[in-house]
């Protein structure tokens, strides 16, 4: 465009008016023709490709060839040549007059030009790293103060609440015009109306600039001119660029230059939208991924707190608090403040959590409306700390426990600009659960380690807390459980049993540590800890039953130890998968009264350090079916007369009873056998498949092999 412009100074093409001139002088002399008003074309001609100073020339010369003329026609002075030569003056300055208006407007266009060269240059080395609309709008108004000589300039952006909200402004002096920080869509301030009507406004005076924005009287020291772009993309509009200058900086002329860089700017927020999304998608993949291996090393509840808010702020937050509840009474609030700092404090109490407290659903503020600072501040210094934090966006998540919830978790965008949405709601109800289950563990690890400070009286109570009776329901499985200790002083085993409900099915845990005693109960914590957390997913029994075995790798100092375990999936429709690793397998109890031991593939035993990856067994339950799920001690107890005894008589026995029936029987039944206490540990597990909604029955048991 520069090159074009600078191309209409310095055309050859001028020459053509010095041609005709020589034409109309030949017409003139060597035909005989007097057309000495003709010469006056020449400087038309010129003055289309040639600046004021050669069509001058070529004017001059034809003015004197015309009155030449009248010399060798002999008639100088007389009325035909007269008429002749003032036709040629005229149009002589006819064409003078159009080459000084042509050269004004080449010279406009070569300014013009040359400055969107200069910001658009800028704003592609600026832009370069750019991946946020804050950074896009940030980058872009430091350019324009830069650049382009503006007095002020601010980005506002169109928020789904139908409000301009300001992203940045620079060059603002002085708090009159905090009334426009914040517009509603439907009011009549200029800024809104040029959005809404999608057209751009422009004030050439400061007296326009005061009949529109009666509050900003007195604000502006100086004149100046205020143009006010909407941000807009086909049926789009995005927001709201608004630039002031210094008076005739930018005339009429201009307008379409800054039309045009109102849409360069819509470009880049458009392209930092989409860098945005896609980022946050995968800052999220990674944040939970992080928090869970994170968490689930921590057994500690101020430890836990401080790891969730470490991996929050500032990838995903500028501010997080975590407030636990106690006996029912919310404690103090642990604060990660991030660049915030200490001016954080003035966030708390403004996004209440005692309704997501008592609902246990989630509140998300998408934006921040300066009516909810207004109430939320205590006093006018609150309100000022409030106003300089600016947040934009808020959300608060239970966190959700076994047992009801445990606390909150509140997260806030104060300077980054960010809105959070659905997606991230989603994405930190996940992460609370997950911090839930590591509150959950920490406490009960610190509880047992409070208790074993006596060894032989906390034996008991620490078994009773690692294997607490699970709920008598969960989902669509009716549960029951029993454990029997081996030994009457107390000296714990390491038999494991848990239950951890998803979105879709419940997962059942059933294991045996190696050893007995404090070091047993410390495995068996981890590794109930570990199942929770990972279990708390989406991924496939085996992908969980690996994930333990790396996870507690830490934990077993000793080579010798390891962990056999036994993981179950039951589906809200039936289907079950089964995993073993080095555990007995799991026995189906029909409604019918049939006993059907499952025959599946093992794996090696967990935390042994070769790693597992264990082949699911698949099946389905029919409502009413039961599966028994057990340690060694079923299969490895001893009549008096040293044999094992066959517990398959005593399981058949177990359909006629409920749940818990059937396990005290089993237990009975299994005692009579030996003729004394068992010799080792035995924890029991049993699950009936009992929908509320009872589908039409399907064939009991129906088992697919493992390929």
């Amino acid at each position: 465009m520069i090159t074009r412009a600078r191309a209409l100074g310095d055309s050859p093409l001028w020459w053509t008016g010095v041609a005709l001139l020589l034409v109309v002088l030949g017409v003139d002399v060597l035909l005989g023709r007097q057309v000495n008003g003709a010469y006056g074309g020449a400087a038309v001609l010129a003055a289309v490709y040639a600046d004021p100073r050669r069509t001058a020339s070529v004017a001059g010369v034809g003015l004197l060839l015309s009155v030449a003329s009248g010399t060798w026609h002999h008639n100088l002075g007389e009325r035909d040549w007269a008429l002749r030569l003032a036709t040629c003056v005229l149009i002589s300055a006819l064409a003078l007059v159009s080459s000084y208006a042509n050269e004004k407007r080449r010279r406009r266009l070569l300014h013009t030009t040359a400055l969107a060269q200069r910001v658009l240059d800028s704003l592609a080395v600026e832009l370069t790293g750019a991946r946020t609309v804050k950074e896009v709008a940030e980058g872009f108004l430091g350019n324009a103060m830069a650049t382009m000589g503006a007095t002020s300039a601010m980005v506002m952006s169109l928020d789904d609440d139908d409000v301009l909200r300001t992203l940045t402004w620079h060059g603002r002096a002085g708090s009159a015009a905090d009334q426009y920080s914040e517009v509603p869509l439907a009011s009549d301030v200029p800024g809104a109306v040029a959005v809404r009507e999608r057209r751009d406004i422009h004030y050439r005076s400061l007296a326009e600039i005061v009949a529109g924005f009666p509050g900003l009287a007195g604000y502006y020291t100086g004149e100046r001119t205020l143009h006010l772009l909407p941000l807009q993309r086909e049926d789009r509009v995005h927001g709201l660029l608004a630039l002031t200058f210094p008076p005739d900086l930018f005339t009429p002329h201009e307008d379409g230059f800054l039309h045009s860089l109102a849409g360069a700017l819509t470009a880049a927020v458009e392209r930092a939208q989409e860098l945005q999304r896609a980022d946050a998608a995968r800052q999220r993949t990674l944040l939970l991924a992080e928090m869970s291996m994170s968490l689930s090393r921590t057994l500690d509840t101020a430890a836990t707190v401080a790891e969730c808010g470490r991996i929050l702020v500032p990838r995903f937050a500028d501010w997080c608090s975590v407030r636990l509840v106690r006996d029912g009474v919310p404690g103090p609030a642990s604060v990660t403040a991030g660049e915030t700092g200490s001016r954080g404090e003035a966030l708390l109490h403004v996004f209440p959590a005692a309704r997501v407290q008592a609902s246990g659903r989630s509140q998300l503020y998408p934006y921040v409306p300066a009516h909810l600072l207004e109430a939320a501040a205590i006093g006018p210094e609150h309100r000022a700390a409030l106003r300089a934090l600016a947040p934009t966006s808020a959300v608060v998540v239970p966190l959700r426990g076994q047992d009801g919830v445990l606390g909150t978790m509140t997260l806030v965008q104060a300077g980054s600009a960010r809105h959070y949405d659905a997606a991230d709601v989603a994405f930190l109800e996940a992460a609370a659960d997950r911090v839930a289950v590591a509150l959950e563990t920490a406490a009960a690890f610190e509880q047992q380690s409070e208790l074993l400070a006596d060894v032989t009286l906390v034996a008991d109570a620490a078994q009773r807390a690692i294997l607490a009776p699970p709920p008598p329901r969960a989902g669509p499985v009716a549960l029951a459980a029993r454990y029997r200790s081996a030994s009457t002083a107390a000296q714990v085993g390491g038999d494991l049993y848990e239950v951890v409900t998803g979105p879709t099915s419940v997962r059942l845990l059933v294991g045996d540590v190696r050893g007995k005693g404090l070091g047993a109960v410390r495995t068996a914590t981890i590794v109930l800890g570990e199942f929770r957390a990972a279990a708390a997913g989406t991924d496939d029994v085996a992908h969980v039953a690996s994930e333990i075995d790396r996870r507690i790798l830490p934990y077993l100092p000793d080579g010798e130890d390891f962990v056999t375990a036994l993981l179950v999936d039951i589906r809200d429709d039936g289907t079950f998968d089964v995993v073993s690793c080095g555990h007995p397998p799991p026995v189906v109890l029909p409604a019918s009264g049939l006993v059907v031991p499952l025959a599946m593939e093992h794996s090696p035993p967990l935390g042994l350090g070769i790693g597992v990856d264990p082949t699911p067994l698949h099946g389905r339950l029919a409502p009413g079916d039961r599966m028994l799920l057990f340690t060694d001690g079923l299969i490895e107890a001893r009549a008096p007369d040293g044999r094992f005894v066959d517990p398959e008589p005593f399981l058949a026995e177990m359909g006629g009873r409920d749940l818990d029936g059937a396990l005290d029987g089993l237990l009975q039944s299994l005692t009579r056998a030996t003729g004394h206490a068992l010799e080792d540990d035995l924890a029991l597990v049993l699950a009936c498949y009992d929908p509320v909604d009872d589908p039409d029955r399907v064939p009991s048991v129906s088992v697919v092999r493992p390929a």
